[in-house]
C-alpha cells in the first residue's frame, strides 16, 4: 500500500481553491489539477508499505496526536518547486504558528524509530497542479504573481490522517485508513 499521513482541507478552502483551480486550467492547459476532494497537506510520506505495518504505524500516530491540541491552518500566497525557473507543481502556502513544523517532526522522529527514513525536507504547503510538461513559463509566473500574496482563509485542524493512495490513469484515488483526533 501507498501511504501517507495528512490533513484534509476545510470544504471552505476547497471552494476557494477549487476557483482559482479553474482559471489556472483556463489559462494554461498543461496544468494537471489536484481534484477538489483530494486537497490535503502532506506530514509525512511514507511510500509502500506492507499491510502487517500499518497497526504499529496507528499505534505510533496515535500517541503522537495525544500530545496536540487543535489548531488553525491559514491558507495564503502560491509558489512553485522545485523553483520557477522548472516548474512541476504548483502549491498553496499554508502556515499554523510553527504547529505543522511540530507535528511534522514529532511525526518524523517517532516513524524513524520504527523503521521510516526521516526527511528534513518539510515544506507547508497544499499542491494544486502538477505539470508533467513544461507549460509557458510566463504565463504561469504571471498567474503565481497574482495569487502570490493572496489569502484564501483558515480552517480549524483537530486531527490528522493515515491516507492510502491509489494511483489510476485518471488520479490517484485517497482513501482514509484512520484518523488522529488531537487530546493534548
Amino acid at each position: 500500500m501507498r501511504l501517507f499521513v495528512g490533513i484534509r482541507i476545510s470544504e471552505e478552502i476547497k471552494k476557494k481553491l477549487e476557483q482559482v483551480e479553474r482559471e489556472l486550467k483556463e489559462k494554461i492547459k498543461e496544468a494537471k489539477i489536484v481534484l477538489p476532494e483530494n486537497l490535503h497537506l502532506t506530514l509525512k510520506f511514507l511510500g509502500n508499505v506492507e499491510q502487517h505495518r500499518v497497526e504499529e504505524i496507528n499505534r505510533t500516530l496515535e500517541e503522537i496526536a495525544g500530545e496536540f491540541v487543535p489548531f488553525t491552518i491559514k491558507c495564503y500566497g502560491m509558489g512553485a518547486f522545485p523553483s520557477e525557473k522548472k516548474i512541476r507543481v504548483l502549491w498553496v502556502g499554508a502556515s499554523a504558528d510553527k504547529n505543522l513544523i511540530k507535528l511534522n517532526k514529532r511525526i518524523e522522529e517517532e516513524l524513524e524509530k520504527i523503521g521510516f527514513l526521516r526527511e528534513n525536507k518539510f515544506k507547508e504547503h497544499i499542491t494544486i497542479a502538477r505539470f508533467k510538461s513544461i507549460p509557458n513559463l510566463k504565463h504561469l509566473r504571471d498567474f503565481i504573481d497574482k495569487y502570490r500574496e493572496s489569502e484564501f482563509g483558515e480552517f480549524e485542524v483537530n486531527e490528522f490522517e493515515l491516507i492510502k493512495s491509489d494511483l489510476t490513469p485518471e488520479g490517484p484515488i485517497y482513501t482514509t485508513l484512520k484518523k488522529f483526533k488531537f487530546r493534548g
